[in-house]
């Protein structure tokens, strides 16, 4: 197989020690009896997509959550191990596994090098116990710094932070102590995300009865700024609007998604793209292994994505990317006339200062960034 038909694989652990006050992700609490049962089951989704597909080669591997670190490293080894015996999985795949500070041990993070993973993702999100506390998270500040010091022990070197802006009560002067403390604890990839508070959740609650107070526009702006100017003076590439790294270590499984490359997703909630058609799993995870236990199919959604829809996602996911959409790869895909009927939307968003072409690339302009959402409206 060549490269452009090499899949990326996701795997979605949907478990949690706690739930963040703000989250509203397919993750789930007070569920550890279901672990072992998760895992096997796990195993019969891939033997059905393996009859399904065949012999899928694959580059990239990403397992999140939820909490990925909260489960065993057995029942990790018994989902690894099936993969590896049913797909043509890389030698040099990049393999993440999201973890939560508190949640790994030096055993369980020698256990994931022997496993094969090379990139570790850690839900950092503030710099402030306060804060972490107010969202619900689990950890400290000085627990993410051991968890960083904890990998980097066991032979990793290419670690991820998310960290969110926007938070409720965060001050400037929060996020600017947030980011030097990503910076300085020496990783090679930070992921910069504004809240977004989901429904269902006890802050959309607060916020709706008017008890939790809303981040001013303008100070999310700045923060944002200030993101894109730091990490950027002190050797971080911005590749993605929310995403930063050094060079060589941009995460390659989502630049899949950015690209509309083809990825395959195992689990409950999972989502896959493969063969153009577009699919999603059940997402309680109880109902999950009930379905996997008479050998039917999780899978609850299934379109297939036509030639048109395929083109506005190549734009709205595309120009996510600071290298923007090729428009001269575009036109060798799909033609020259289906590009041609976005030229006047590009036209009246060169004119909103929101994007520009250099050469045939189509970027998004600095003020695009923080409209983004204007832009994507436009390409659907």
């Amino acid at each position: 197989m060549n490269d452009i038909e090499r899949a990326g694989i996701y795997i979605h652990i949907p478990f949690c020690v706690k739930k963040c006050n703000y989250c509203d992700f397919p993750s789930f609490t007070r569920m550890e009896g279901l672990f072992g049962d998760y895992a096997l089951t796990l195993c019969k989704e891939m033997e059905l997509v393996r009859e399904r597909y065949g012999y899928v080669s694959a580059d990239t591997l990403f397992i999140g959550g939820g909490t990925p670190s909260i489960i065993s490293v057995s029942d990790l080894s018994l989902i690894i191990n099936t993969l590896t015996e049913l797909f043509n999985v890389s030698e040099n795949a990049e393999m993440t596994l999201e973890v939560n500070p508190g949640t790994v041990t030096y055993e369980k993070a020698r256990a994931y090098r022997q496993l094969g993973f090379n990139r570790i993702s850690i839900g950092f999100q503030a710099a402030q116990d306060r804060l972490l506390r107010l969202m619900g998270r689990i950890h400290t500040k000085d627990m993410f710094a051991d968890c960083v010091n904890l990998v980097k022990k066991c032979g990793f070197t290419n670690i991820n932070a998310d960290i969110i802006f926007g938070i409720p009560t965060q001050t400037m002067e929060d996020w600017i102590e947030t980011i030097d403390t990503v910076i300085s604890s020496d990783i090679t990839h930070v992921s910069c995300y504004s809240l977004e508070i989901g429904e269902n959740t006890p802050w959309f609650k607060m916020r709706e009865r008017g008890e939790l107070p809303f981040t001013d526009d303008e100070l999310e702006r700045q923060m944002y700024d200030y993101a894109v100017a730091k990490l950027g003076s002190s050797g971080f590439r911005h590749y993605e609007i929310s995403n930063f790294s050094r060079i060589g270590f941009e995460c390659m499984h989502n630049i899949k998604y950015w690209s509309c490359k083809p990825y395959l997703g195992f689990g409950a909630a999972a989502h896959s793209f493969y063969r153009n058609i577009r699919s999603s799993n059940l997402t309680d995870p109880v109902e999950y292994i009930k379905i996997l236990k008479r050998r039917l199919s999780p899978e609850v959604t299934a379109q297939t994505i036509n030639d048109e829809q395929k083109l506005s996602e190549r734009f709205i996911l595309g120009l996510r990317l600071t290298d923007g959409v090729s428009l001269k790869s575009l036109e060798c895909e799909f033609g020259s006339r289906a590009v041609k009927e976005y030229e006047s939307k590009i036209t009246s968003l060169e004119e909103k200062k929101l994007v520009y072409i250099d050469k045939d690339m189509l970027r998004l302009t600095k003020t695009g960034l923080d409209y983004a959402n204007q832009v994507w409206l436009e390409f659907i």
